[in-house]
């Protein structure tokens, strides 16, 4: 991705033809949280691409027209917790809700006389507040003013950044420095040699002593792709595991039991397979484990080891949908695989809930949450807003490849670009290239598809109840 700029609401769909990019987006945002809570180097062998290996490293760093590895610049305005805890256990209030973090990274080619520590190091960093007081044009998307006011507060009378890099006086040895949140008598920043660093510095920030760089940390480690794996979805829980659900699914059983909501889960995944009539947990203290259990209308009871993907991948979601304590970003990569093209509506209002609000009362001190996933499906796409699409397509320029992406007209996306150039793409242009008809999206615009597309391939039932979202049950 080269010189991307990329806007989000609590709920966005990123669509495109396979192959067009969308994933290079959630790798980056997976990199970047991946950065704030390991060290530079580990970082990058975890990003795709790179197998783990040093030398596939080069891949990360785009080259100029010189042959010359350009550095990597992140930008990334965020909305951070309103409390946080550090890693004494100790309860900390930022100083600002509204953040703009900055980091750039250079791949080291020479060895040169101060080289860095390793073959990836940081040029710059920096953390900044953005004003409540100019949230509403930041955010560009339409939010109430009682949810800006719950969610976004600050800076007050702090001026200074909370993170910035200084290169004058030698510029080959930048230094990093983190300001304390306090206004008077904070004292010295600390410093710390930008290229000799093996870690970012808010990666780093692990007291309360520095309230606004910790929220920062959080919520970049909060950034996570979810990849349901059956294997980890049928696992169960020892007694005393962490009762939160990970990125690839365990502790479903753990999870379900803290949140002690049965019925409201079991009505949710109802909603999707109508056979479903209770969802419960066994715990056996004998061997000290806990055991997720299914309970069909015909009275028959199935452990987790017995039932479908598609069964505990949306019983995964519902638990997470409900669980006050999950908040941050979350990506989803085509949750549309492997749905029967009917259930899709379902799966995506499933989906979307993630997003919202678990408890308007609560909402000030629940984190804020956010959901991304990307589609290649016209279905997926007729089911959305206009403001809840964008575009993705492949440019190529002189045998490179680029991905841009491109919101649908007279959006939020459009008038938040500040009257630049943006190009846009309407509905049926989108549909038009998903079904593999580019050409004529690009050439016949006038005649394409309008509105919510139309799925002309019937969908048979035999009349009997569906017991699972995929095309081959299994219970």
């Amino acid at each position: 991705m080269v010189d991307v700029d990329v806007r989000f609401d609590q709920f966005t769909c990123v669509a495109g033809p396979n192959g067009a990019g969308k994933s290079n987006l959630f790798d980056a945002i997976t990199f970047l949280g991946d950065l704030a809570s390991m060290p530079i180097m580990k970082a990058a062998s975890r990003a795709r691409g790179t197998n783990g290996r040093i030398s596939d490293f080069q891949s990360l760093f785009f080259k100029d027209a010189k042959g010359e590895f350009l550095p990597m610049l992140f930008v990334a305005e965020m909305i951070v917790p309103s409390t946080v805890t550090d890693d004494f256990d100790r309860l900390a209030k930022p100083t600002a809700t509204f953040l703009e973090y900055t980091l750039e990274l250079r791949l080291s080619t020479t060895h040169s006389d101060p080289s860095p520590a390793d073959p990836i190091h940081i040029e710059q960093e920096g953390l900044k507040a953005i004003n409540s007081s100019e949230a509403a044009k930041h955010l560009g998307f339409s939010k109430s003013p009682t949810w800006i006011k719950k969610h976004i507060f600050g800076p007050g009378n702090k001026r200074t950044p909370f993170i910035s890099t200084e290169i004058s006086g030698n510029p080959s040895q930048p230094a990093i420095k983190l300001y304390s949140d306090q206004t008077e008598r904070g004292g010295p920043p600390f410093l710390v040699p930008a290229r000799k660093s093996p870690q970012t510095i808010v990666s780093g920030v692990n007291s309360s002593t520095h309230p606004t760089a910790l929220a920062a940390r959080s919520e970049l480690r909060s950034w996570r792709l979810l990849q349901l794996e059956p294997s980890a979805l049928r696992r169960f829980d020892n007694f005393g595991d962490d009762p939160h659900i990970t990125s690839t699914g365990e502790h479903l059983p753990g999870a379900l039991m803290r949140l002690d909501n049965y019925a409201e889960v079991s009505e949710r995944l109802s909603n999707l397979l109508p056979d479903i009539v209770a969802v419960s947990v066994d715990a056996d203290e004998k061997r000290q484990v806990k055991t997720l259990l299914l309970t069909m209308k015909d009275k028959q009871t199935y452990t987790a080891s017995s039932l479908s993907d598609g069964t505990l991948r949306f019983l995964a979601l519902a638990v997470l949908a409900l669980d006050p304590e999950f908040g941050g970003l979350l990506c989803m990569e085509e949750p549309e695989n492997g749905i029967h093209p009917s259930r899709i509506p379902q799966m995506l209002s499933l989906v979307r809930s993630l997003s919202e609000d678990t408890d308007e009362a609560t909402a000030a001190a629940s984190p804020i949450r956010q959901i991304i996933i990307n589609t290649h499906s016209p279905l997926v796409v007729a089911e959305l807003t206009d403001t809840e699409l964008l575009f993705a397509e492949t440019l190529k320029m002189k045998s490179k490849a680029f991905v841009n992406f491109k919101p649908l007209p007279d959006t939020w996306r459009q008038v938040a670009s500040d009257g630049k150039n943006t190009e846009l793409v309407t509905r049926g242009q989108l549909m038009s290239y998903l079904s593999g008809h580019a050409l004529r999206a690009r050439t016949d615009i006038h005649k394409g598809l309008i509105g919510r597309f139309a799925y002309t391939s019937p969908v048979t039932t035999s009349g009997e109840s569906t017991q699972d979202l995929f095309q081959h049950p299994k219970l």
